[in-house]
């Protein structure tokens, strides 16, 4: 089915396929899932063990907190809130579009747009209070976070659409490290500010990797009906 896939894809002028089928892919996505329920149980009753992990992170950043990196963590804050990770999205979907790599900037999108649909209803589903003593000011719900899950989705994108575009494999792995400091800082921030609890960036990174993983599977297990119904794109 792959190279009938494949040779049709080449005879109508299109991308072959996004991603590539990898029999293990449908196991990494269900170890996140399994994950990421049972961390939102764990949550929902009040478990002793993230109750304790929580203050241990907490109390470890709490001795480090002082003006200049109040500033530091606000700025990393403020570059991976939501809305920015909207405007770094739709940038590389912009560039996908640019390079002709049209249904990738579509499947990009929806994974954007249902991701952030998906990441409000666990939001109004869990309804975890945030932290106490906020060193910048924070609405709604606590878990997850929508900075480092928006953010996460920017690195995997990156990671997925930007990087396989260098040659140069040392840049490639330079960049990658960079990507992956950043996503870390972006959720030290988010505990530092007091703006989440550790449990929350956690939660977020899990439900990204597993949110992504489906759809990819999503896209392979319906690719050729989507190429049936509009072969115009790419």
């Amino acid at each position: 089915m792959k190279n009938i896939l494949q040779s049709r894809f080449k005879e109508k002028g299109a991308l072959i396929l996004i991603f590539t089928k990898n029999p293990s892919r449908k196991w990494f996505a269900l170890g996140y899932i399994i994950a990421f329920f049972l961390l939102e149980l764990m949550i929902i009753f009040n478990n002793s063990f993230t109750i304790s992990f929580d203050s241990s992170i907490q109390n470890l950043l709490v001795n480090i907190t002082n003006a200049n990196n109040n500033k530091i963590f606000e700025l990393i804050t403020f570059l991976g809130k939501p809305i920015m990770d909207v405007f770094y999205l739709i940038a590389i979907m912009i560039f996908l579009w640019i390079i002709k790599r049209k249904k990738s900037a579509l499947w990009l999108g929806f994974v954007l747009i249902s991701g952030n649909i998906i990441s409000f209803l666990v939001k109004i589903t869990v309804k975890r209070n945030r932290p106490t003593g906020k060193i910048i000011p924070a609405t709604g719900y606590s878990f997850p976070s929508g900075h480092v899950f928006g953010t996460s989705l920017v690195v995997m994108a990156i990671f997925l659409f930007i990087l396989p575009h260098l040659k140069n494999q040392t840049f490639n792995w330079i960049y990658k490290t960079i990507l992956i400091v950043w996503l870390i800082l972006v959720a030290i921030s988010r505990v530092y500010l007091h703006g989440h609890f550790p449990t929350d960036v956690i939660g977020s990174i899990l439900l990204s990797a597993a949110w992504w993983e489906c759809n990819k599977m999503l896209y392979l297990r319906y690719s050729e009906n989507i190429f049936k119904v509009n072969t115009s794109i790419e």
